[in-house]
């Protein structure tokens, strides 16, 4: 109703498991509702002239604004994320959110008001049909996966293109030509290119790790 550009739900069951086939239906059909059943999509601002969605929405922006004029007062989002700014916002949010919560300022039911009891709960948790993966079982599949890629894979074609993009760090994106002659190719063209060779995303990463390092974010907390 705050005129949302996209509307994802998530499963019942995801915070005990990835969602199965039958909770991912009951999400996506919540949606459909929505969609077909409301008629909510007739109306561009169904509650256009509401006090408290255009305050609420008035506020929304203004904070938004303040935390941009301060990104831009660094000299872009790049050197916000690089000074740690980004992921030190986050975190100070999380913080205070979940201050809130330990206090009972917050409310979330169940967690710190209208408890069940932890017999309520099992009887409930044998009830649904969660889904289990087995993580070692995956990683074995994924190793195997990889081991077989890299015996198959043309590996002077994969050097090639990881070395190209290395270059291409080095040199300043589009600096780097694929031989004498060719016109320049920007790091996108060439990560692409070494996929196509049948490199991993590791190894394209550690390509441009030779150069550029690697970035280590702050985890303070203002």
């Amino acid at each position: 109703m705050g005129g949302t550009q996209s509307l994802h739900t998530n499963s019942y069951d995801e915070a005990l498991g990835l969602p199965t086939e039958a909770s991912a239906r009951i999400a996506r059909n919540t949606q459909l509702i929505l969609q077909e059943e409301t008629q909510i999509t007739k109306v561009c601002d169904p509650w256009g002239g509401s006090y408290m969605m255009e305050s609420l929405t008035a506020d929304m922006v203004s904070e938004a604004e303040a935390v941009i004029e301060e990104v831009e007062r660094l000299g872009g989002m790049t050197k916000a994320i690089e000074s740690g700014l980004a992921k030190l916002r986050i975190e100070e949010s999380a913080a205070r959110k979940q201050a809130r919560i330990d206090t009972g300022e917050d409310v979330i039911v169940g967690v710190n008001k209208y408890k069940q009891s932890a017999e309520a709960l099992e009887a409930e948790a044998k009830l649904t049909n969660v889904l289990s993966i087995d993580n070692n079982a995956v990683r074995e599949s994924q190793v195997a996966k990889l081991k077989k890629l890299k015996a198959h894979r043309d590996a002077e074609e994969v050097k090639r293109c990881l070395l190209a993009l290395t270059e291409a760090a080095r040199e300043g994106a589009g600096a780097a030509r694929e031989r004498k002659g060719d016109s320049p190719k920007n790091l996108l063209y060439l990560a692409v290119e070494a996929a196509r060779a049948r490199a991993t995303l590791g190894e394209i990463s550690s390509a441009l790790e030779v150069v550029w390092g690697r970035h280590v974010p702050s985890t303070q907390v203002s």
